[in-house]
């Protein structure tokens, strides 16, 4: 026999697939559960993958970006189970169960294929960071003699140098937070004292108003005053500068807003427009951080938005509140956002979309609204309030959830700033004392830096000694 011919007759072994039928017919052969909700015709009920998938999707994004507050209508659609199949905890000693109980899981979420199947959507709707822990005890507490219990002053301002100015009756004060060092910078005359202060955004200038009208602007570096004009006939209750240093806005008890451009040289006394609008006292000015728009409140209980090219007429009317107006919030992250604050009759916190002119939403915060800020390192509110809690409220801005309520002050909490890393708030009271809150968590950036092992350019220029 020819070799070709017992290759031939030599078997021939194939890998041949063998199809398997069993994942087609997985809930006949291998019926572990209960069944899925049928229909009446007896058709299982089609399972909305599509629903879970969404949730998927922002619990990715929650996790990875930080973007859980802007995807709650979708996270928010849950499935309804029209049966209550489903409800009981199944014996963990089947195969394919879990060992843990899972009531209110809906009912296609065990048959879904997405991997957020079974979840509930108030752990994915905000990122962790979200729901940390907020500390009740101020880490440091300064005594602050002569801080005036007046709820029309503002007499506390943050610069993003870390120096605290502060006004204490007719003494004006810096307060150094690198070194804790206090400085003395201005005494009014016996018939004058603090009424509001102001940083500039680039920190250089101080601007001042005082009891009888006047507004002073220093310059911190130099340490000499500039500017020392009677732009009012009576207290200067609030004062806001533009983002580009460029207007300097002042709201008085004489129901004006002075604004004076800055351009025109410190020591001139010219006044580049007023607003005269409100009925009563102006409490609260504040620019946008886009510079495009001035918010003023009054003790006519009246919002008011101003547009940068037009200072004499208001763009925007806001009455809802029942109380006098002084707390002013601009959102950092939203453009157009706007937070007020009412006073003892109103006690509510509102919502505005000036792009809109639209209320988005209010919340009554249970007392006297007298001062707030919006976090920078998170989309939070941070309030103080008076008659009656007298506590510092932390609110989530998206739905103007209540975070946290820390208490310690023994009167009204009146004034409120934000630290220049954006993760404390000192706030002053009545009672004559300064406590220092860590309220916020730190930037992405400062996060960063925190767990970065080696050290920046700068650090190790410095380390050198060069």
């Amino acid at each position: 026999m020819s070799v070709k011919k017992l290759i031939n007759k030599s078997p021939i072994f194939h890998d041949r697939f063998i199809s398997s039928r069993v994942s087609i017919e997985f809930m006949q052969n291998f019926d572990y559960t209960d069944s899925p909700p049928v229909t009446s015709s007896g058709t299982p009920e089609p399972i909305d993958d599509n629903a879970q998938n969404k949730l998927y999707d922002v619990l990715m994004k929650n996790q990875i970006l930080g973007l859980g507050s802007d995807f709650k209508h979708i996270a928010t659609q849950r499935l309804t189970a029209k049966d209550d199949w489903y409800k009981d905890e199944l014996d963990p000693k089947l195969l394919f169960c879990e060992s843990v109980a899972i009531q209110g899981r809906v009912a296609a979420d065990r048959f879904s294929l997405s991997p957020a199947g079974g979840v509930d959507t108030s752990q994915v709707l905000y990122p962790a960071d979200m729901q940390r822990n907020i500390p009740k005890i101020p880490y440091k507490v300064l005594d602050a003699p002569e801080l005036q219990d007046d709820f029309y002053l503002d007499v506390i301002h943050w610069s993003k140098d870390d120096v605290l100015a502060v006004g204490l009756g007719r003494f004006l004060y810096l307060w150094v937070a690198s070194n804790s060092k206090v400085i003395k910078l201005h005494e009014f005359e016996h018939n004058d004292s603090v009424s509001a202060v102001a940083w500039s955004p680039e920190q250089r200038h101080l601007a001042v108003g005082s009891n009888k009208g006047f507004v002073h602007i220093w310059d911190y570096p130099a340490g000499k005053e500039l500017l020392k004009s009677k732009l009012h006939n009576s207290r200067v209750g609030s004062i806001s500068w533009s983002p580009h240093s460029l207007i300097l806005s002042t709201g008085s008890r004489d129901r004006t807003i002075a604004h004076r451009d800055v351009r025109a040289g410190m020591a001139s006394d010219k006044v580049l427009c007023r607003s005269v609008e409100h009925k009563q006292e102006v409490c609260g000015v504040r620019w946008s951080p886009d510079g495009q728009h001035l918010c003023s409140g009054g003790n006519d209980n009246k919002v008011l938005i101003w547009n940068k090219g037009k200072l004499e007429t208001p763009c925007l009317r806001f009455g809802k509140h029942t109380a006098a107006v002084k707390a002013i919030a601009w959102s950092p992250h939203q453009n157009g956002l706007l937070a007020t604050g009412g006073g003892t009759t109103d006690r509510c916190v509102k919502l505005w979309d000036i792009t809109t002119g639209q209320l988005k939403n209010s919340i009554d915060s249970g007392s006297q609204v007298c001062n707030m800020v919006w976090g920078t390192n998170a989309n939070e509110i941070v309030t103080t309030h008076g008659y009656s809690s007298n506590k510092v409220g932390v609110w989530r801005a998206s739905d103007l959830k209540c975070m946290a309520q820390l208490s310690g002050h023994l009167s009204r909490v009146l004034y409120v700033a934000l630290s220049s890393d954006g993760q404390s708030v000192v706030t002053g009271s009545g009672d004559e004392t300064l406590r220092f809150w860590q309220v916020f968590p730190p930037s992405k950036y400062q996060q960063e830096e925190q767990w970065n092992v080696f050290p920046s350019k700068d650090n190790v220029r410095c380390a050198a000694g060069v």
